[in-house]
């Protein structure tokens, strides 16, 4: 026994120099903040994913995490069946919050202190949030300060389980966010105190980075000057991580979520829409500020004006790179980078004749919104100050014109003011991109699509800052305006290359037999100037791909190899799938591509994946609409959804003259 612990004493003595080596290098790298959303924790095979993220970075790392999935939704709608007097209900939340957070503790964290000290935790927290439910049904009522203390429980827990899990792989230590942020008062949507906070966290989290520990905070959370909890509002989490970076001098932020990242639009909107490689922070609060809820505007604010770069990246495919957010400037091949939505939205008017030129209406009309707490997303006033407008939610809309009404209830009574009213069924759009500083005719190309396509303007703003044009449509054209908006600035090749000057029809050959080869030699002989160009060529072995345009040589020496029986892949060609094979060459600058089926074959599924990629359809094969009808109305369906076309002239009879085409 005696050698045994003696070997064991002489293998503990040699490993504590690489185990101080490691230490050491820990504190000396850069240091990251990681923040996980609430589906990166939803479940115990994703926290152990997220442990095992954690574990596998070298550098120091503090890490900021949300509530389980849903869980804060849920302890809220909890805390509403109190207010409506749903004692039962109160009862079955609390269970659940137990059950889900007891079996994650119990599939997570090894047998030990450490699990015991969880469950009794948990236990207690369910315990307080059922009395202060049953508390809130019996008074009637919930304050913003009791809302906050229940919700608080969920990222707290979370945050403990995720530390008491990485343990075993790393150093790491719970530290309890009331104890270093601070905010104001303002509870459920309150405002961090940077200051205070940088002074406690570079004291708090600056000593367990020095001694090598990964520090684990619950997002989403402070604490207020009276010292009760407050909760940061949506987007809490982040604003945690991008505020702690700051305050410990952190060089990167890292939000882990369920989406690759910051797109060029809502992908149900476009389905060519595009992931956006990198942002200016300018760029990325405009377009967090107009409904990407990916990301929210406020958690950007503690980075405006560092060199701190923020990721956003995919936890559920991490080899992904994710969109990139620093204070450079890039991509000014692409002035518009985004362009982003906000759905719901009514347009309310203050309109008179009496109104030009009298100081002081609009201030308060606002004055009588912010009354109101109601939060404006665009503002309009033409020069001739005979009206106001602005949008906000629908729902919101009637608030708003009863408090304006009330505000200028003498105004109304002699006709200085004509009526207050809201047009409800709008939506509205915002083209962002850094690159518009400065760049003529950006405006000019929004509204001529938006012309081109039938779709009505029914306002229109534009900061001094020219980053963002704003407009409002009706609900029901918001998806041909935000299509035809992104075609026509060539968002889709938003990360694969330079928009093209000149308009060019790219077309890509599906098989390359007779058909296609004779098809290839009209467009190679095509002496009217026409921009049509072959870019791909895709048979059953792979493809080749040339985004500038196969030369015509090229394309000679590939028509003659496949007439002799070769395969597109042993001609420098590429090894893939057909599906693949269009997803690359989907990925690249091409310009209005058009795929050109001349095959045999029912490629259904494969072509409607492709118009969903953003491609046009032509069939010089007649399989893919003569099959079912179920197929049939899947590629039209598709095409209509994703503003493509498809045609086809194809015969019936294997060519024997029944149809006269």
């Amino acid at each position: 026994m005696s050698r045994r612990r003696g070997h064991a004493g002489r293998a503990s003595r040699r490993t504590a120099p690489s185990q101080r080596a490691r230490r050491t290098s820990a504190r000396n790298g850069a240091l990251e903040i990681w923040k996980f959303g609430g589906a990166s924790l939803a479940t115990a095979e994703n926290i152990r994913k997220a442990v095992a993220l954690i574990a596998a970075h070298p550098g120091p790392l503090v890490v900021v995490a949300s509530a389980l999935g849903g869980v804060t939704d849920r302890l809220l709608a909890g805390a509403a069946q109190a207010l409506a007097g749903d004692g039962k209900a109160v009862a079955r939340t609390a269970a659940d919050f137990l059950k889900r957070h007891r079996d994650i503790i119990r599939r997570v964290v090894p047998h030990g202190d450490a699990r015991r000290a969880l469950l009794a935790a948990l236990d207690a927290a369910a315990r307080e949030y059922r009395d202060l439910a049953v508390a809130i049904g019996v008074l009637g009522h919930i304050e913003p300060r009791a809302s906050d203390t229940l919700v608080s429980r969920g990222e707290r827990l979370s945050a403990s389980i995720l530390a008491a899990t990485l343990t075993a792989a790393r150093a790491a230590v719970y530290v309890d966010a009331a104890s270093i942020v601070r905010t104001d008062g303002h509870h459920g949507g309150a405002a961090p105190d940077l200051a205070h906070t940088s002074r406690l966290a570079k004291k708090a989290i600056g000593a367990h980075l020095s001694a090598g520990r990964t520090p684990v905070v619950p997002g989403f959370i402070g604490l207020g000057p009276d010292g009760t909890i407050t909760t940061l509002g949506r987007g809490g989490s982040d604003l945690s991580a991008t505020m702690l970076a700051r305050a410990l001098g952190a060089t990167k932020v890292v939000l882990w979520k369920d989406v690759p990242g910051i797109l060029t639009a809502d992908p149900r909107l476009v389905t060519d829409a595009r992931l956006i490689p990198e942002l200016h922070h300018r760029e990325a609060a405009e377009v967090a500020h107009y409904g990407a809820k990916v990301l929210h505007p406020r958690a950007l604010i503690p980075i405006a004006g560092t060199r701190i770069v923020l990721n956003v990246r995919s936890f559920i495919d991490t080899e992904r790179p994710g969109t990139e957010v620093s204070a450079r400037r890039s991509d000014l091949a692409h002035p518009v980078k985004a362009i982003a939505t906000v759905r719901d939205q009514a347009v309310v008017t203050v309109s008179g004749k009496g109104m030009a030129g009298v100081h002081g209406i609009a201030a308060r009309t606002f004055v009588a919104v912010d009354a109101e707490r109601l939060s404006v997303s665009t503002i309009f006033q033409a020069s001739s100050e005979n009206s106001i407008g602005f949008t906000l939610p629908e729902a919101e809309a009637d608030r708003a014109v009863r408090a304006i009404s009330r505000a200028f209830r003498e105004e109304l009574s002699t006709g200085l003011i004509d009526n207050v009213t809201a047009r409800p069924g709008m939506a509205v759009i915002a083209v962002v991109g850094d690159g518009m500083v400065g760049t003529p005719g950006v405006a000019a190309r929004v509204f001529s699509a938006l012309s081109n396509a039938g779709v009505n303007v029914v306002a229109i703003a534009q900061g001094s800052s020219e980053r963002n044009i704003s407009f409002v449509v009706r609900e029901a054209e918001v998806q041909e305006a935000v299509r035809r908006v992104h075609t026509a600035f060539q968002l889709s090749k938003i990360g694969g290359g330079r928009p093209h000057a000149k308009p060019y029809t790219d077309v890509v050959f599906l098989g390359f037999g007779r058909v296609g080869r004779a098809l290839a030699d009209q467009i190679a002989a095509a002496t009217d100037g026409a921009p049509v160009r072959v870019v791909g060529v895709v048979d059953r072995s792979g493809y080749v791909f040339e985004p500038r345009g196969l030369a015509n040589r090229r394309l000679l020496e590939l028509a003659r190899a496949k007439e002799g029986g070769a395969l597109v892949a042993s001609l420098g060609g590429t090894r893939a799938s057909a599906a693949d094979a269009l997803a690359t060459i989907g990925s690249h600058a091409v310009s209005h591509p058009v795929i050109v089926d001349v095959t045999g074959h029912d490629h259904g599924a494969l072509l409607v994946t492709a118009l969903s990629q953003g491609f046009n359809l032509a069939l010089a094969n007649k399989k893919p609409v003569a099959g079912s009808l179920e197929s049939y109305r899947a590629l039209l369906d598709t095409a209509r959804q994703s503003g493509r076309t498809i045609r086809y002239e194809a015969t019936v009879g294997a060519g024997l003259p029944l149809i006269d085409t």
